[in-house]
Parts: C-alpha cells; sequence; structure tokens
C-alpha cells in the first residue's frame, strides 16, 4: 500500500469512495476489549445534528393579560399584606412614639420622612416579590436550563450595539419629553375616566405625586427603588416572560405591538401608560437588534435613573436643558424634536442594518434555529450556530454621525 493511503494519514480526508478501496487492519489501543477492527481508509463520520428545541405552544393575547393580572396581583395585592401592612405599621409606631402626627393622605405621606421611607421599602419589597414570581414562572416554563438562552439573558451586547444605544439614548429622552405635555393635555388620566362614566372618585396618585418623595429620598435607595429593580423586574417580565410566551404565535411585529401595551397597561394611569408603551416600543425594537436582555435592562434603568437624578434635591437636574428648549423659543423646540427625531431615525436604522443573526460557526455547516421566529433565543453551545451581526455601513455611520452633530450643535445653542 501507497504512502498517501496510510489509514494514519486519511483518518480526516474526506475523499469520494471507490470500489476498489479495502479495509485495512489496524491495532486498537490496549485499553479497548477488541483486538482488531476494519476500518476503511475513507471512512468519514458526518458531524451530528443541531439539538432541536421541543416546540413550545406559547400562548395568546388574552392569556397574556391573565398572566399579567396574577403578575399584578402578586406585586400589589400580595407584596402589599405580606410585607407593605407590616413596614407601614413599623413607620406609624415610630411617629406614635416620637409623638408625630401620621398623616391619611398620599401627599402627606410621601412628605412624612418615617412614612416615605416605609413607602420606598413597601416599593422595593413590590418588585422583588414581581421579579421572584417572574424568574420562577420563566424557569417553569422554559426549563432551568434554558430559560436564559430563551430570554437573551445569558448575552450581552458587542461594542457595536452598546455605542449605538448610548448615542441614542439622548435623542429618545428628547423625543420622550415632548410628547409628554401632549400627552397630559389631551389623554385622560384614570380618575377622569372613572368620574365620566361611573360617576366615581378615583385618587389614584400618578407619577407625579412620587415627585416629592423622590426629592428627599437618599439617592442611592431611589435609584435602586424607582431605577434598578423595575428595570430588571419588568423587563424580565415584559420583554422576557411575555415576549416568549408570544412568539410562539405571532409575527414580530404583533409581539412586539402586544407587549408594548401590556406594559403601558401595567401601569394602571392612561396618561402614564401611554407614555410607558411608546418606551416600550423602542425598548423591544433594541432589545430583538442586540438580542440581549441586558440592552433592554440598561435602557429601561437609565431612563428612570436620569429622572430619579433630574428631581432628587442632592443631585444636578440632568433633563433641565431639554425641558427649557422645549418650554422656551418655538424654534428651538421644533429643531430639538427635529434633530432629535433624525438621530433617533439614524440610530434605528444602524441597529436593523447591524442586527444579530443566527449563523453558522464552521462555514458549511447547518444553522440551529430556535422553534418561534419571533423569539430571541440563543444557540446551545452543542448546535455549531453562533450570534453575529454584520458591520456598520458607511451610510449608517455618516447618518448617526449628522444627526448626533446636528442634536449637539441645537442643546448648544438653546441651552
Amino acid at each position: 500500500m501507497s504512502d498517501d493511503l496510510r489509514p494514519d494519514r486519511a483518518d480526516d480526508v474526506v475523499r469520494p469512495r471507490h470500489d476498489d478501496d479495502v479495509p485495512v487492519l489496524r491495532p486498537l489501543p490496549p485499553d479497548r476489549d477488541a483486538d482488531l477492527r476494519i476500518d476503511f481508509v475513507d471512512d468519514y463520520e458526518p458531524p451530528p445534528p443541531p439539538i432541536i428545541p421541543p416546540p413550545d405552544p406559547g400562548f395568546g393575547f388574552w392569556m397574556a393579560v391573565v398572566w399579567c393580572l396574577l403578575y399584578f396581583a402578586v406585586m400589589q395585592i400580595l407584596a402589599a399584606i405580606v410585607f407593605g401592612l407590616p413596614i407601614m405599621f413599623v413607620a406609624v409606631a415610630i411617629n406614635m412614639a416620637n409623638n408625630r402626627p401620621t398623616p391619611v393622605d398620599v401627599p402627606g405621606m410621601m412628605s412624612d420622612p418615617v412614612l416615605g421611607t416605609a413607602l420606598i421599602l413597601t416599593l422595593v419589597c413590590s418588585h422583588l416579590a414581581g421579579l421572584l414570581f417572574g424568574w420562577l414562572i420563566l424557569r417553569w416554563r422554559c426549563g432551568r436550563q434554558r430559560w436564559k438562552r430563551r430570554i437573551a439573558l445569558s448575552r450581552g451586547p458587542t461594542m457595536t450595539h452598546a455605542v449605538l444605544v448610548l448615542i441614542g439614548l439622548p435623542a429618545m429622552l428628547a423625543l420622550s419629553s415632548a410628547i409628554e405635555p401632549p400627552i397630559m393635555r389631551y389623554v385622560p388620566s384614570l380618575s377622569d375616566i372613572a368620574q365620566e362614566l361611573f360617576g366615581i372618585h378615583i385618587d389614584l396618585p400618578g407619577i407625579e405625586a412620587l415627585m416629592p418623595l423622590l426629592q428627599k429620598t437618599p439617592w442611592p435607595l431611589a435609584i435602586f427603588a424607582v431605577a434598578v429593580l423595575p428595570a430588571i423586574n419588568e423587563e424580565f417580565w415584559t420583554r422576557g416572560f411575555l415576549g416568549q410566551g408570544l412568539s410562539a404565535r405571532y409575527k414580530t411585529w404583533a409581539v412586539v405591538l402586544i407587549v408594548s401595551f401590556l406594559f403601558g397597561c401595567l401601569h394602571l394611569d392612561p396618561r402614564q401608560g401611554l407614555g410607558a408603551m411608546l418606551l416600550g416600543a423602542a425598548i423591544h425594537g433594541a432589545y430583538l437588534a442586540t438580542r440581549s436582555l441586558w440592552v433592554a435592562i440598561a435602557v429601561h434603568g437609565i431612563n428612570n435613573g436620569l429622572a430619579v437624578i433630574h428631581v432628587n434635591e442632592g443631585l444636578f437636574p440632568v433633563l433641565k436643558p431639554l425641558e427649557d428648549i422645549l418650554n422656551g423659543d418655538r424654534m428651538g423646540a421644533v429643531l430639538l424634536v427635529g434633530s432629535a427625531a433624525f438621530l433617533f431615525g439614524a440610530v434605528c436604522y444602524a441597529l436593523y442594518e447591524t442586527r444579530c443573526k443566527l449563523v453558522p460557526a464552521t462555514a458549511g455547516m447547518p444553522v440551529w434555529e430556535p422553534p418561534d421566529a419571533a423569539g430571541v433565543e440563543l444557540p446551545p453551545p452543542q448546535s455549531g450556530t453562533v450570534v453575529a451581526h454584520d458591520p456598520l455601513s458607511p451610510v449608517s455611520v455618516s447618518l448617526v454621525l449628522v444627526g448626533a452633530i446636528a442634536f449637539g450643535a441645537v442643546l448648544a445653542a438653546y441651552a
């Protein structure tokens, strides 16, 4: 037999089989049971097929509503009974021990230092209860080994996507500040709706009722209670649990609309809910493009955190330049909104252009695909598939640069 047909040289070579190929006897390692085996010189074993997860039936819109009602009951009712009542009882006892009157109205309770702290602690416990509930449900529905991959929690964003999201954040904040006055003017509150339809007066405190409380709360506690913890809790539930469940039955655009709508409904008040719904749609788009739940958590947390920093007495009013421009010269407001919309659109286009895709780790290999096309599930390690994205094109880079320069110039000129 010639050298080029020796088995030890042909073990990793793929060649076409010929009829005149003959078996070659080769000794086995001494730790094997058999003494001899028969190998063909050009035998080739194909790689194992990709791992296909079992199909997930998911759930529809109305089942998502039921899940949200259960989630709301755990956060607002169960947590209030288990944690809120004991905390408030201790706070009232402290006031009585110090001969301080105990206010019964919401503004008075938030202005009281002891009761205000108790309310913040109750808010923390509420979000912890919601986070625990969401975590348990995710592990139950998706499996203990799979749930992180299913909601794209086990992967962080690439540097390209992280930079794009950070560039787009100021534009998103400016647009959010611009749409707030029309929402407050034209969208009725829950109290208005109850009074108009049923003649019932409901004194439901909105986000503005939290301002006196956030002004005096120590900023680390305020940021943790209003920004960090709600971002993790609500993104786990909406983009994570609801998104993965609905993606088994709906197309991507429908999943974004339903999840954003339910995210807004969880805020109860229509005024606050509409703004939350629009913000949720933007967050969901970034989540899909980057295939990382950490991006959704970061955007949500930064948005809430900047609001806390803005109103807290011990910190800098970081959103004041935007408010001054929007409430000042009309031309400045138009230029601010226009440049913010251009920059936001440029970043959205760049994220879409570089959106994450599933590609084979080795060229020519089959690509693992999740069971639901609208989902963001990450490939398992043994699948031979990785997450990748295309580079930024010169057009995207140019649009983002032009938008950032224009937005910065408006801020510099009118702030």
